[in-house]
Order: structure tokens, then C-alpha cells, then sequence
């Protein structure tokens, strides 16, 4: 059963693993051509803008899916169906004027957050632009809520995809087409791309829900409710509140290291134009980037809740264990590789991916094994959510901000280290919020997990693999004498030879084949 279920977690989560693996590739590729035509400057501009918008989208938005799965998951386990619809119901009311508010907010004091927090006063119009889209992300987050407590990712993992394609495209149209008119409104046009892709993923939730969710809800014998309004609500909020906190600190964190970075640099002569073309390097590519391969921890972290809240409210312990082993070996199966590709292959694909503006590639040689730190932190964050502890993850995250905050300040003014400060402050943060989730993690469940066994087999076949990357870049660019042949033949290259010496050295084995989307494949790699 605890196997069943766990391979059940594994492939409802690939769903999320996949459409935000192609949302942020999405990202990424539309910022080529928008970062080409504005600079560092102009992505600059843009990074701040959505800092605030991600600010506030924590508060309306980020941790609903997260506590309406819990609350859903938990009641459709012990069938209780007519409260489920009463979750839906209070959530969309509270939601919606959280997000209410956060709008009004963003589109009154849109300049006072530009000048006060970014010396930047030309992301003011896009960060007004920004309000409407967190209203649309706050009414959307109940539904992806609703559909991820039914252990049914489909639809939130498609709405995802709609959502990056309408922003992807949007953005890039509009940002040309509003060029002529000055940076600030072409960064605003890309701006707006944001909510059109918003609109296209919760018409297509309200959709689904409407023709299939509501059906079988109404369906159900159970018709009145066992709990009251201020029952749900009191859950709501205790659920809520550490996660939007714990959320809001990540968020704030993004600000306070801007506006940190910002006066420190300026303190120590740098011109603020250059400041925000540093900013707009670490924000707009080496985070972009570093975001790919964390989508795996994110969402299995996602996926985690209400499998973790469902064998809680079950007390399966023995599918407790095995949801969180899993977890773990696939995290590391998978990223161990993306952080040792990107210290070898990061800067080649910058150059290939913007050549007007290729600088931040030594970024990823201090800062790429954070995304192996990002992705273990989620993943004992989602467990910890999942078992309605999300108190301890607020308080990790806050002592995180403490320390790089700190550091941030040392590593400028002190060893005069400019925009290497965040690359380091990335690392940092994130090995600290892992340690710290991971111990409490596996302290709730009962578990203890060899780091190192799980570690070493996926590292040594990146090692081969960074080596092999290199001689494969050297042989291919003193052949064609081309950047961008021969980055894309070399991270192919790596990406195959890794899977190859990882099944034939037994680090991924049968059970991780079936486990792993599309695993069965592997086994055509076996020599």
C-alpha cells in the first residue's frame, strides 16, 4: 500500500515537475529576446517590478494551494464532501479580498515601494500593472487548491503551461511594440503579459471545475456541512498564517537583498545604473536559470501536502517513510547533475542565449549547488506543511534572512566582493534553510535517511559527466568554432552520458524506474 502510494506521489508530482520545468524554460526563453532589446538595465527594471508583485502575491496567493490541499485532501479522506465545498466557498471569499486589497495597494503606492525600497523610479508603471494580475492569481490559487487536495495535478500542471505560453507571448509582443515609446513602457508591456496569461489559466481551471469537480461533488450523498464557518476558518488561518509568513520572508528576502545590495554598492562608489544592471544579471539569469532544475524540489514539495496530510490523518507511518525516502532520491537523482552542468556549462550558455548582454556566468561556479539546497529545502518544507507544522519552516526561513542579510553587508563593504556577495548569499541562505528543515522533517516522521549513500552515487556520475562536458566543449569549439553549437552539443552530450553511467553503476535503479516519469526508457541505456 505504502509503495502504491508513494509511486502515486511520484507520478501525480511529475506532472508539476514537468509544466513548471516548461513554465520556467518558457520564462527563460522569452527573456532572450527581451533582455537583447532592453539590457541589464531594462531586466533590471522588470526584476524589481516583480519583486513587489511576488511580495504581495504571497500574501494572496502562493500559500492558499498549499493549505486548501491540506484541507481538501484531509476531508475527502475521512468523506466528509459537503465541507469540502464549504472550504472552496470561505476561501474564495477571503482570498479575494486579500487580493483585493493587494491590488489597491500596489496601484496607489506603486511609486512611494520605487523610490523608497529600489531607488528606481521607472518601475513604476510596471509594478502598478502588476496589481490587477495578483486579484486574478488569488481567485486561481483556490482552484489549483481544490485540484491538488484531490490528488489530481493535471489541471493545475496544464493551467501552468497555458499561463507561461499567454505570458510568454504577450510579453514579448508588447514589449516591442511598446519600445518606441521608452523603456519603461516596454518593460510595462512585458509587464502585462503577466495578467493576460493569468486571465487564459483561470478561465481554463473554472472550466474544468465546472464540467467534471462540481458534477461529482453535488453528487455525493453527503449534503450539509459537519463544521461551521468559523471552524474552517480558524483552520484556515492556523494553516495560513506560518505559510504566508514563511512565504513572505522568502519574499522579503528578494527586497532586503535588493535594497541592501543597492546602498552598499552605492556606498562604495558604484553608479546606480551599474547597480541595477548587477541586480538585473543575478536576478534576470542567474535565478532564472537556477529556477529550472529547483521546479523538481518546488513541486514534489507541492505534490507532498496532501499525500503527507492523508497518511497523517491515516496514521500511515510506514507511507510516511516512504513518501519522504522517495522524495529525497528523486530530488537528488536529478539535481545533483543540473548544479554540476550548470558550474561547467553556465556561462557558454549565457553567451548562446544573450549575446548582447552574456555576462553573469561566473555566477554559477559559487552559486549552482543551490539548487540542490533549494530542491532538498522544499521538499522537507512540503512534508512539514503536510504534517501541519509549518510554524518551524517560518522560523527557518527568518533566521535565514538574518544571517545573509548579514553577510550581505560583509561581503560588500568588508571583502569588497560586489555581485559575487549574492551569489554566495544564495548558497548560503539555501544550505541553511535545508539543514534545518531536513532535521526537523525527519524528526516528525520518524525517519532517518544516509545523505550520504543517496549523495554520492548521483555525484560521482556528475563529476564524469562535468568532465566529460568540458573535453566535449573543447573538441566541438576547435572544430566549428561556434559558441552556440557547441554549448547545445555538450549539454546534450552530458545529459546523456549522466543517465547512462547512472543506470549501468545501478545509482538509478529498478524501483527508480518505475517511479521516475517516463523511467522505463532507462532501461534502453543499459549496455
Amino acid at each position: 500500500m505504502a509503495d502504491s502510494s508513494t509511486k502515486n506521489l511520484i507520478r501525480q508530482g511529475s506532472f508539476l515537475v514537468a509544466s513548471q520545468f516548461i513554465v520556467r524554460l518558457i520564462n527563460l526563453l522569452y527573456r532572450i529576446p527581451v533582455t537583447n532589446l532592453w539590457g541589464d538595465k531594462g531586466l533590471g527594471i522588470y526584476s524589481d517590478a516583480y519583486q513587489v508583485y511576488g511580495f504581495f502575491l504571497v500574501f494572496a496567493s502562493i500559500s492558499i494551494p498549499t493549505v486548501i490541499s491540506k484541507m481538501v485532501g484531509e476531508r475527502i479522506a475521512t468523506g466528509r464532501y459537503a465541507d469540502v465545498k464549504k472550504v472552496l466557498s470561505l476561501a474564495t471569499l477571503l482570498v479575494g479580498g486579500i487580493g483585493f486589497v493587494s491590488m489597491l495597494i500596489m496601484l496607489l503606492g506603486g511609486h512611494f515601494i520605487a523610490i523608497t525600497f529600489f531607488s528606481n523610479p521607472e518601475a513604476t508603471r510596471p509594478m502598478q500593472y502588476l496589481g490587477p494580475t495578483v486579484l486574478i492569481c488569488s481567485l486561481m490559487s483556490v482552484l489549483r487548491g481544490y485540484f491538488q487536495g484531490l490528488n489530481d495535478m493535471k489541471p493545475t500542471a496544464v493551467s501552468e503551461v497555458i499561463e507561461g505560453l499567454l505570458h510568454a507571448i504577450f510579453a514579448v509582443v508588447l514589449a516591442f511594440l511598446l519600445n518606441p515609446f521608452g523603456m519603461e513602457w516596454s518593460v510595462t508591456g512585458g509587464i502585462i503579459g503577466t495578467g493576460i496569461g493569468a486571465i487564459g489559466a483561470i478561465l481554463f481551471l473554472a472550466f474544468v471545475y465546472a464540467r467534471c469537480s462540481a458534477r461529482k461533488l453535488q453528487k455525493n450523498p453527503e449534503s450539509v456541512p459537519e463544521e461551521s464557518s468559523s471552524t474552517i476558518y480558524r483552520q484556515m488561518l492556523s494553516l495560513m498564517v506560518p505559510i504566508v509568513i514563511s512565504s513572505t520572508i522568502f519574499s522579503i528576502k528578494g527586497i532586503i537583498d535588493a535594497w541592501i545590495f543597492g546602498e552598499m554598492m552605492i556606498r562604495t562608489g558604484t553608479e546606480a545604473g551599474q547597480m541595477i544592471a548587477m541586480r538585473g544579471i543575478y536576478s534576470g539569469k542567474f535565478i532564472v536559470l537556477l529556477n529550472l532544475p529547483v521546479a523538481i524540489g518546488e513541486s514534489l514539495g507541492a505534490a507532498a501536502v496532501p499525500s503527507i496530510a492523508v497518511s497523517k490523518a491515516l496514521n500511515d507511518q510506514k507511507a510516511l517513510r516512504s513518501h519522504f525516502n522517495s522524495m529525497i532520491k528523486t530530488v537528488l537523482l536529478i539535481t545533483v547533475p543540473c548544479a554540476i552542468g550548470m558550474a561547467i556549462m553556465g556561462k557558454p550558455v549565457l553567451r548562446l542565449m544573450f549575446p548582447a548582454a552574456p555576462q553573469g556566468g561566473e555566477l554559477f561556479w559559487i552559486g549552482s549547488m543551490a539548487v540542490v539546497f533549494y530542491s532538498l529545502s522544499y521538499i522537507a518544507g512540503g512534508v512539514l506543511n503536510g504534517l501541519g507544522k509549518a510554524h518551524i519552516s517560518m522560523i527557518h526561513a527568518g533566521i535565514g534572512v538574518v544571517v545573509t542579510s548579514l553577510w550581505n553587508v560583509f561581503g560588500i563593504l568588508v571583502l569588497h566582493w560586489g555581485i559575487y556577495t549574492l551569489a554566495v548569499n544564495a548558497i548560503l541562505f539555501s544550505a541553511l534553510i535545508m539543514i534545518l528543515n531536513l532535521r526537523s522533517a525527519m524528526k516528525f516522521c520518524g525517519v532517518k535517511i544516509n545523505y550520504l549513500k543517496l549523495f554520492f552515487g548521483p555525484l560521482i556520475c556528475s563529476l564524469i559527466m562535468g568532465v566529460g562536458c568540458i573535453f566535449c566543449y573543447l573538441l566541438f569549439f576547435a572544430i566549428t568554432g561556434s559558441n552556440a553549437v557547441t554549448s547545445i552539443i555538450s549539454v546534450l552530450f552530458g545529459i546523456v552520458l549522466y543517465f547512462v553511467l547512472a543506470v549501468n553503476l545501478k545509482v538509478i535503479g529498478k524501483k527508480d524506474m518505475e517511479n521516475l516519469p517516463g523511467g522505463k526508457y532507462l532501461n534502453y541505456l543499459k549496455l
